[in-house]
């Protein structure tokens, strides 16, 4: 799914025109921590709502908040497991879709993303979770694929998130609960399987490993 998508349009940018308490009042309002703020339509910073309680209330928003260079945003069409770092790194939860000319055309919540990303990781309902932990240079989804095919099941879903220095955690779905030769083949290519949750035939799966995945996860 791509960030056009994913557009929230219930939503709407403040404006460098508007005052800090007519702003403050709006963001209550629309029940967010943080807005994109534009001149004409073009993205100028973010607001967020606890900044705008240290600032004067009639005062300008354009005045008391400064153009931001590089002010983070999507493009219409990136994919939105590109969108999880930029808003990480960023301490937003609310993003930009900007076109070509940072042109503000639409807003992406990051609830959103999450209720995405966790249908995904349910998609047909039961199946299993391998948490991986391997090198970034070793790394290769159509070889993980492969093994996991060998054994007769496909992956459905993948993500990934940087664990150490050089190393990355990988998240896969699979369209099984049956896990045994699958972990078999990944012990024999020494890839570490740090957490299986909802698989049939690992001693450790409980009834809790469906919620410990998403706090894993931090969705």
């Amino acid at each position: 799914m791509i960030a056009s998508q994913l557009i929230n349009e219930q939503l709407s940018p403040l404006r460098i025109s508007d005052s800090v308490d007519a702003a403050l009042s709006f963001m209550i309002n629309q029940g967010v921590t943080e807005l994109p703020l534009i001149d004409q339509k073009q993205l100028w910073n973010y607001v967020r709502l606890q900044q705008l309680a240290t600032l004067p209330k009639e005062q300008k928003l354009g005045e008391a908040i400064a153009k931001h260079p590089f002010p983070p945003s999507a493009r219409s069409n990136q994919h939105l497991y590109e969108l999880v770092p930029i808003l990480a790194a960023n301490e937003l939860s609310i993003i930009a879709v900007t076109d070509a000319e940072l042109n503000v055309i639409g807003m992406i919540e990051q609830k959103t993303i999450n209720k995405v990303i966790a249908e995904s990781f349910t998609y047909r309902g039961m199946g299993a979770i391998l948490v991986l932990k391997m090198s970034d240079r070793d790394f290769a989804p159509s070889q993980l694929a492969r093994w996991v095919e060998e054994n007769g099941a496909k992956i459905l879903g993948l993500m990934i998130n940087h664990a150490d220095q050089g190393m990355l955690r990988v998240n896969i779905k699979l369209n099984t609960t049956s896990v045994k030769n699958i972990l078999a083949t990944l012990s024999r290519q020494d890839i570490e399987v740090e957490h299986v949750f909802m698989a049939d035939d690992y001693d450790e799966n409980d009834t809790k490993a469906f919620d410990m995945v998403f706090k894993f996860l931090d969705l």
